[in-house]
């Protein structure tokens, strides 16, 4: 059951970012997409990715609690290996590492500042 639930969140998640980087009205994409508007508003509330929850604060986690966040990874092309690597975290804060940096390195970096707005929070 919990698993079902799991695709169904995932699957609901994609359909909302698609959503809102098409650019497109709610309506106008449930629509298009054949997908029931009030499935679709119920669910990007409960996911968190409505505007309202942009703007609510942050909860505060537990230190050392661990958040997922959706990362996609596309191979640079050779001229580009000297590019710094850019994240934008949660809030829009922008982190700008040197494309030497490993990715362990980077990972260690990312749970410490989390560890630390949690705490701070």
């Amino acid at each position: 059951m919990a698993a079902k639930a799991s695709r169904a969140a995932e699957l609901w998640r994609e359909r909302v970012l698609d959503q809102q980087a098409s650019g497109q009205s709610v309506r106008g994409w449930c629509r298009a997409n054949n997908c029931p508007e009030h499935g679709f508003y119920w669910w990007r509330a409960n996911l968190g990715l409505s505007p309202a929850s942009a703007r609510r604060r942050p909860r505060a986690r537990k230190p050392g609690s661990i958040g997922f966040v959706r990362v996609v990874v596309e191979p640079p092309a050779p001229a580009v290996l000297a590019e710094p690597l850019r994240l934008t975290l949660l809030g829009g804060r922008e982190l700008t590492l040197p494309a030497s940096m490993s990715i362990e390195h980077v990972a260690r970096l990312i749970r410490a500042i989390e560890t630390a707005g949690a705490g701070a929070a």
